[in-house]
């Protein structure tokens, strides 16, 4: 018959009340932040999920800024477009009026004032600015982008901002591409014939077919870069405007005439510019959109691992803590027995 001393007894005694206790004291912390997960070790999986989601929700964060100064910098770059539109409209309905030659002099002068006061009202639009940049210089922001001449001192760099995971949108549009004129194509002096074998070779005219390879593409080159060196230099709205101002000035109705068409130009680029900007902004508010119900996924998921069931924890407590009772009470009873107790 084995014996029990009375350290033995002492120690099972003091193990399993440090044990109800040490369960009571876990759900009432868990009862007090309404967390399950307290430390890493009560969920490992459920930790890495946790993580992941509280990384998603900072990058949310840092989206949704990007996506309020896109916004911003849209909406402002829109509103300068459309005074510029409103502006060309202006314009174009002076050339129509003075398109004709019904007017005299002293009337096209005083036509040309207000020309001018436009081509100045469009020149201000150009170096407009948000906060202490300018919007239209590209990533020369910080400088004018345009002088009282109209030329260009800014470059033709986008800015992109990521408005949601791996997604860049265009937040600028530099004033080359707003105020100038597109890229005129190459002219093409190329005949039906060229490639042909039947073509007729002239007699001062030496054919390709005995230049080596190497001399003929060099040639093409450099016909090449000749022709962009010599070619005409892009116009400027502004450059519209000081035209139809001296064309009133000088009473030349056909030059006004002329111009019709390039106003007409203009107009179809700014709006295009403005689709443009519109499509983008919806594509922000998409991305927009889409962050938002992504956290509340999130929210909803992490809810699921990390949050107590209430109902569950306050009846785990009542019988956590009539447990801890019974070991007392049962405790003390063990525990007030003498030697002469385990004799009799």
């Amino acid at each position: 018959m084995s014996r029990v001393s009375e350290a033995s007894s002492f120690h099972a005694i003091n193990h399993a009340v440090g044990k109800s206790k040490s369960r009571l004291e876990d759900l009432q912390i868990k009862g007090s932040n309404l967390k399950k997960v307290q430390k890493p070790s009560d969920d490992p999986i459920g930790n890495v999920e946790l993580l992941g989601i509280r990384s998603q929700n900072v990058d949310a964060k840092q989206y949704l800024r990007n996506v309020s100064y896109a916004k911003a910098q849209l909406t402002f770059t829109e509103n300068a477009i459309e005074e510029l539109t409103d502006l060309t409209s202006k314009a174009k309905e002076i050339a129509i009026g003075q398109s004709s030659s019904l007017f005299d002099v002293d009337i096209r002068k005083s036509v040309a004032k207000e020309v001018g006061q436009l081509r100045n009202q469009a020149i201000s639009i150009a170096n407009r600015r948000l906060g202490n940049k300018y919007i239209f210089g590209g990533f020369k922001n910080l400088n004018k982008p345009f002088n009282k001449d109209g030329s260009y001192n800014g470059d033709n760099n986008q800015t992109k901002l990521e408005v949601n995971k791996d997604f860049f949108v265009p937040v600028n549009f530099s004033g080359e591409y707003v105020f100038l004129e597109k890229e005129n194509s190459k002219f093409d002096n190329s005949g039906p014939l060229d490639d042909s074998p039947f073509r007729e070779v002239k007699p001062n005219e030496q054919s390709d077919t005995n230049i080596p390879f190497e001399f003929k593409q060099s040639r093409e080159l450099a016909s090449s870069e000749s022709s962009s060196q010599n070619g005409m230099a892009r116009r400027s709205f502004f450059d519209e405007l000081e035209t139809l101002e001296n064309a009133l000035i000088t009473n030349n109705h056909e030059i006004i005439q002329d111009l019709l068409p390039t106003l007409d130009d203009s107009m179809d680029r700014l709006i295009e510019i403005r689709t443009k900007i519109g499509s983008v902004i919806n594509s922000i508010d998409n991305s927009e959109n889409a962050i938002e119900k992504t956290k509340l996924l999130n929210a909803e998921y992490s809810s699921n691992i990390e949050d107590v069931d209430v109902a569950e924890l306050f009846t785990d407590l009542s019988r956590q803590q009539n447990v801890l009772k019974a070991t007392y009470k049962a405790s003390s009873q063990m525990m007030g027995k003498s030697l002469m107790d385990f004799i009799r």
